[in-house]
């Protein structure tokens, strides 16, 4: 019954399924092509809409992209509109089934007016007009089209086969449980012997190291009685006899010990001949000792810098969304590690990047920043008091200090 029981659970084990979800990579340029078609549609009416059209195609065309054309033509409220819609990268799950992601970017966004309030007063401006309508069945079709899915792992389908490797598995493991219960009460105690032998041949050769250094010292002078008579106690103090019937060793780690231990007798051997030539002769012996320490040189942290864009609103970025390159128009943060999993951060100083966090304090510097003095709505300018400090902690920059910051006009 306990055998059935157990071919049960391995094999449940064995033909775990495994679903695909939506890469991280199809899921960036499906924001891309949300961010592109909205503003699109926003432009409807606008006299910039073709000049848009021709230098950003949509199914081709980046936030970047996106950004310089607004940028360069003075959009202000539009440009806000894609940096909102950007920021969607920064809300990506692991495992997110490919139905869940669509009616995320295609409906739920539109009717979040508590985190998503431009892309919600968009959606609300056009609520039951055709072109709107148009818009969301033409955009469900394309998320589907673009987001991909990781390849699910093929479940073995060969049961009769993984039944006999189970079977086979199985006995093995109550064959081995037959030789440790047949085993004898000297079997138990075998890696506690071995342990002591291990101890005592160290004592004997400390002793012997012990003999030779105080010859080069002080040829005259003899090893002390009380020295050899406290080390012959030690010796005759080991415990041979404790052990317990729960200690299990096999076959291999006793001819290790052995092997070492033989080793050991062989230099102590060595040290014994070379002690007594060196006790017999006349002439001088200059030892040269040479030191056991080695400097170990430790490596040297890597120092790299990363960029950062909106962080979460529990005080931390994403590990995915940072970028080597700086991004104009999207980054925020410049981080610079000062270890493998430690870094200090601040506000990067180019005029775009204080813009960007200017624009919404709320969610691009209250979370990581604690500012001296009150935010300011006419200041064009951040300066760092002092850099914040993070720590990579499960794919997150966790904050473990605010960086201080000043507002000024």
């Amino acid at each position: 019954m306990k055998k059935n029981i157990l071919l049960i659970v391995l094999a449940v084990m064995l033909f775990k399924p495994s679903f695909g979800q939506v890469t991280k990579e199809s899921y960036e340029k499906a924001v891309d092509l949300l961010n592109c078609k909205t503003v699109e549609l926003s432009l409807k009416d606008d006299k910039n809409l073709t000049g848009f059209q021709e230098k950003c195609p949509c199914n081709s065309s980046s936030y970047i992209q996106v950004n310089q054309f607004l940028e360069s033509t003075n959009l202000g409220a539009t440009a806000a509109l894609s940096r909102e819609i950007e920021s969607l990268k920064n809300v990506f799950k692991e495992n997110w089934p490919k139905d869940t992601v669509v009616t995320f970017l295609s409906d739920d966004i539109f009717a979040d007016k508590t985190n998503y309030q431009k892309i919600n007063a968009f959606a609300e401006k056009r609520k039951g007009k055709p072109e709107f309508d148009s818009y969301k069945t033409s955009l469900k079709t394309d998320l589907f089209a673009n987001l991909i899915e990781n390849v699910p792992q093929e479940a073995t389908t060969d049961f009769e086969t993984q039944q006999s490797t189970i079977e086979s598995r199985v006995s093995e493991l109550e064959n081995n449980q037959k030789i440790i219960a047949n085993k004898s009460w000297f079997s138990g105690i075998t890696s506690q012997i071995i342990v002591v032998a291990f101890i005592v041949s160290l004592l004997f050769a400390f002793l012997i190291l012990f003999l030779v250094s105080k010859l080069f010292n002080d040829k005259d002078s003899e090893v002390p009685n009380s020295l050899k008579n406290y080390v012959k106690k030690k010796i005759d103090e080991t415990p041979y006899s404790r052990a317990t019937s729960n200690n299990q060793s096999n076959s291999s780690e006793l001819r290790d010990a052995n092997n070492r231990i033989r080793d050991l007798e062989s230099q102590i051997n060595r040290l014994n001949n070379d002690f007594e030539k060196l006790k017999h002769s006349n002439s001088t012996y200059s030892p040269t000792y040479y030191s056991t320490n080695k400097e170990t040189r430790q490596p040297e942290p890597k120092t790299e810098t990363l960029f950062l864009s909106t962080p979460n609103s529990d005080g931390s970025f994403n590990e995915s969304s940072a970028s080597n390159t700086y991004k104009d128009g999207a980054s925020i943060y410049r981080l610079m590690k000062t270890g493998n999993a430690n870094a200090k951060f601040q506000i990067d100083e180019k005029e775009t990047s204080i813009k960007l966090a200017l624009q919404y304090p709320d969610k691009n510097i209250d979370p990581v920043c604690d500012a001296e003095n009150a935010f300011n709505p006419r200041a064009t300018k951040i300066s760092t008091v002092k850099k914040g400090e993070a720590e990579l902690q499960d794919g997150k920059w966790i904050i473990n200090a605010k960086a201080i910051i000043r507002y000024e006009d």
